[in-house]
């Protein structure tokens, strides 16, 4: 996912999203164990990704591209990449989406942050 270009991005992701929710955990059999992990990296380190987080309302609830981080930790509960996973996933939200050029998107992010909290 990490080299396509700006406009095809959110379309994949909103995919990815789709298939998460339909297939469930069924979306990891017969991939390795580190696969998740590889998956999170490089939605994360796109810059068609980050470059959503420039763009958000303050007054904005939660973000779409910000949803799916429950589902996909859900999906992947009870396999070996899972705290790998939880651990970057927590780590994006609270260190690198706080950065000053997502100085906007900072509140959605905490709150975000705050409800996978319990799948800790």
């Amino acid at each position: 996912m990490s080299h396509y270009f700006r406009a095809e991005f959110p379309e994949i992701l909103k995919c990815l999203i789709l298939l998460l929710k339909r297939l469930g955990s069924s979306i990891w059999e017969g991939g390795e164990s580190p696969y998740p992990g590889v998956v999170f990296d490089s939605i994360k380190d796109n810059p068609s990704y980050l470059e959503l987080f420039c763009n958000i309302e303050p007054a904005t609830e939660r973000p779409w591209f910000l949803a799916w981080f429950w589902e996909y930790l859900h999906t992947i509960n009870g396999l070996a990449a899972y705290g790998d996973v939880l651990a970057k996933m927590v780590g994006f939200m609270c260190e690198e989406l706080q950065h000053e050029r997502f100085q906007n998107s900072r509140p959605a992010i905490m709150v975000s942050a705050t409800q996978v909290s319990p799948q800790i």
